[in-house]
């Protein structure tokens, strides 16, 4: 609607106002810009207010879909409400704000006083949390807390549908239906529904009926009785001898015996079949026991030909078994090392405090991880180690099997690789590394030509040097981010602004490319205390991970929050002040079998990958003490979340160097030009050239905008008489598209592409794409009236 999309709060809010009137079930209807903060209300507010930290709100943003809530009380209607929020995009498909519609939870009654529940039966809805949402059984006292912690936890945890036990609030034990509700099978649920009939009510009819069956048992018993007597006086004597009888023989060893065909028939026939069946079962298991002995002796043969090595011990580490996988792997023979301490005799070095490990073994019953060991020559070697603990019959910790493998040669090669993945970081950095010193020398030498045409005007000639000197510094500024990001050895710590940290990574990775950038970085951010290169690298790696997932282009976004963290975390930090990040990309996403895997070392999804990049910043992060995640939808994008912690004080605020004024060069000659390039610097150079050619020239940024002007300067019969146009444009139409456009509607079109790419395919075979000819960066004034006078005499 156009007044949203102008933002008309006043009529907006009188459109909100009469759909409020319409659905009593809505405590307030809301738009809220992509901030969050909101604009327009259907109840009248006596100032914005944030819904920023509404799961509605956040998650309509990061999904790009209609998202469900959780309780809150509004802060407009001052009702209980639940959200459900809706995203609004703008014209490129970026999010742009949410309408959020708040539903009355009281409103809920009314519904249900309309179904006519039965009498007893209790009712209540939940959000995600297990927070009250209605219930019909005290509503006023329940809305808005939370259910049984157990209660929920089996709803949770449960199928789709469920039905559990359960006493409720007010002593009354009832059978409850539940049920999940989803806006789609993929996503998870965002509110249950809960209905149970008081259990009395339920089993009347079958307590009536158990008795009566009761009572016919016990009528049916006292007639098997005294038919038991009777045919026990006539019967048993001698079939119970025969079964003495056996029961001797079978004690002697004879497992050959059997009686079922003497005493056949009655109960004592059964018993006599059961004896037979014994001794059956007696000679079958002690076949068993013979074939097990055979069994364990040939495990025992493959134990001792297995390389890895195995070794078993008490709880307190001596060592009872020493297998020839772990003579030749540590030099000692298991007479030398059999009745001492293992990890005394290997001279164990452990990742975290043996104490903690015994007690993980304990409680789960396995542990893995890597171990440095000290052979019998003295040398060292890890070790890959796998721990299992056996129970006894009773079930308590009996004894550790421990399983090592030497992984000494994998994990030298694997920093090899480490070193051949940081290269590889730096190739994909050096492209747009490239590009953005050509437009820097764009700058330079392109002001410099104007000084030349502008000698005989000493403040022109200032005023044009001076934006030549201003390149030169961006230059300089550019060599010490890469020293910066090349820097290794020892970690050293210092005190880091996250605005400085984050702004020369993004810029870094992402100069040159298709993907737009988007930063969220407020100025009372925490301080960092983290070696400056180890961090960039880290963070490079994400970016990059990100960059790979968007070949076609996308928007990369970046915020930063303070955020505290209490004891017991789930995350295990120590308690403290963090900042979080979270870097999100439109990319192509990650499955969710993936992403269990996504930090392991050496895993890819990428054809070529090494697998190391994902890895050494989950590395780098957890050796700063801080946590890094990963959120993923396939097709939707990718976010990690990364919390670093902070260092004392506070980070300064950043402030921004102000755009220096465009150069000018006197106009000699009416010639129309259409200029389009991404970065401001360039435009105002090109232009100032093509003005000093005697141009008349109009700009823009993009290659929509472009076709957009292309356009109506035809309509108006004022045509451009040719076009440069910037190959790559972050996040936006670069020139090869807008060519396309722009020759489906005039085939005739003179256009130019410009690029600091000079390897790119367009700017070496342009005359395939449409193209009349090529303008490398950096510009010069007689290449550039070099060109246009070629290109507009042949046309």
């Amino acid at each position: 609607m156009p007044q949203i999309r102008h933002k008309d709060a006043a009529a907006v809010g009188e459109l909100l106002a009469g759909l409020l009137q319409k659905f009593p079930s809505y405590a307030n209807i809301m738009i809220v810009d992509r901030s969050g903060m909101t604009w327009a209300s259907a109840v009248p507010m006596a100032k914005p207010v944030s819904l920023a930290d509404r799961k509605a709100f956040k998650d309509a943003r990061d999904s790009g879909r209609f998202s469900p809530g959780e309780y809150t009380v509004g802060k407009t209607s001052k009702k209980p409400i639940i959200n459900f929020a809706y995203p609004l995009k703008d014209e490129q498909g970026a999010f742009d704000g949410a309408i959020l519609v708040g539903v009355d939870l009281t409103y809920i009654g009314t519904l249900l006083q309309a179904s006519k529940l039965p009498a007893g039966t209790s009712f209540g809805i939940f959000d995600h949390n297990g927070i009250f949402l209605y219930r019909t059984v005290d509503s006023d006292k329940f809305i808005g807390t939370p259910d049984r912690s157990n209660q929920f936890e089996k709803m949770k945890n449960g199928p789709e549908t469920g039905v559990i036990r359960l006493t409720s609030s007010d002593g009354v034990q009832r059978l409850s239906a539940y049920r999940k509700i989803r806006l789609s099978p993929e996503l998870p649920p965002y509110a249950y529904i809960r209905g149970g009939t008081p259990l009395d009510i339920l089993l009347q009819e079958a307590n009536h009926q158990l008795a009566w069956n009761l009572s016919v048992m016990f009528l049916v018993l006292v007639l098997v009785f005294a038919l038991n007597i009777w045919l026990g006086k006539r019967l048993i004597a001698n079939r119970i001898g025969a079964l003495e009888t056996a029961s001797r023989r079978l004690a002697a060893g004879d497992l050959r015996v059997r009686v079922g065909e003497e005493v056949r028939g009655g109960e004592l026939g059964s018993l006599g079949t059961s004896f037979d069946e014994m001794a059956d079962a007696l000679a079958f298991e002690l076949s068993q026991r013979i074939d097990k002995e055979d069994a364990l002796r040939e495990k025992s043969d493959l134990l001792e030909l297995a390389h890895d090595a195995i070794i078993l011990m008490d709880l307190d580490g001596t060592i009872l078994y020493w297998n020839q996988g772990a003579a030749s792997t540590y030099g000692y023979q298991p007479c030398d090392v059999q009745g001492k301490v293992i990890h005394v005799v290997l001279r164990t070095v452990f990742p975290k405090p043996q104490e903690e490990i015994m007690q993980d073994l304990l409680r789960v019953g396995r542990w893995e991880g890597k171990l440095v060991h000290t052979t019998c020559q003295g040398g060292e070697i890890i070790v890959s180690s796998r721990w299992a603990l056996q129970l006894d019959k009773q079930g308590r910790p009996w004894r550790i099997m421990e399983i090592n493998s030497d992984i000494t040669e994998r994990e030298k090669s694997q920093q090899e690789l480490l070193k051949m993945q940081k290269l590889e970081s730096l190739g994909v950095l050096a492209g747009g590394i490239a590009h953005d010193f050509n437009n820097i020398l764009t700058g330079i030498m392109g002001n410099i030509t104007l000084a030349q045409l502008a000698l005989k005007d000493a403040d022109q000639v200032h005023k044009l040097l001076t934006q030549a000197e201003k390149a030169c510094h961006r230059a300089s500024e550019l060599s010490n981010q890469l020293l910066t990001f090349a820097k290794g050895g020892k970690p050293i710590k210092k005190t880091v602004a996250v605005r400085h940290l984050v702004e020369e990574t993004v810029s870094l990775v992402l100069r040159g490319s298709n993907v737009l950038s988007v930063l969220d970085l407020p100025n009372d951010l925490y301080l960092l205390e983290v070696d400056e290169g180890q961090v960039h690298q880290a963070f490079n790696n994400i970016v990059i991970n990100a960059l790979q997932s968007m070949p076609q282009g996308g928007t990369f976004t970046v915020t930063a929050a303070n955020f505290t963290v209490e004891e017991g975390n789930s995350m295990g930090l120590a308690a403290g002040r963090y900042v979080k990040f979270t870097f999100g990309d439109t990319g192509c996403g990650i499955s969710a079998e993936d992403q269990k895997r996504i930090f392991d070392p050496y895993f890819s999804t990428k054809a070529g990958g090494k697998g190391l990049g994902l890895s050494s910043a989950h590395s780098v992060i957890v050796r700063h003490g801080g946590y890094i995640t990963v959120f993923s939808q396939p097709g939707v994008g990718t976010r990690f979340d990364v919390y670093l912690p902070a260092a004392k004080g506070e980070a300064a605020p950043v402030v921004s160097e102000p755009v220096a004024a465009a150069p000018t060069v006197p106009a000699i000659g009416p010639r129309s030009i259409l200029v389009m390039d991404d970065e401001e610097m360039i435009r105002n150079l090109i232009c100032a050239i093509l003005e000093s050619l005697s141009c008349t020239v109009k700009s823009c940024a993009n290659g929509t905008e472009a076709v957009s002007l292309y356009a109506a300067a035809r309509q108006a019969g004022t045509p451009f008489a040719a076009v440069i146009m910037d190959l790559t444009i972050p996040g936006g139409m670069g020139g090869q598209e807008a060519a396309r456009h722009i020759l489906a509607m005039d085939p005739l079109a003179t256009l130019i592409v410009s690029s600091g790419y000079s390897n790119d395919p367009v700017m070496s075979d342009y005359a395939q794409f449409g193209f009349k000819a090529t303008m490398a960066k950096p510009y010069r004034a007689s290449e550039v009236a070099e060109v246009l006078d070629r290109v507009l005499t042949q046309s």
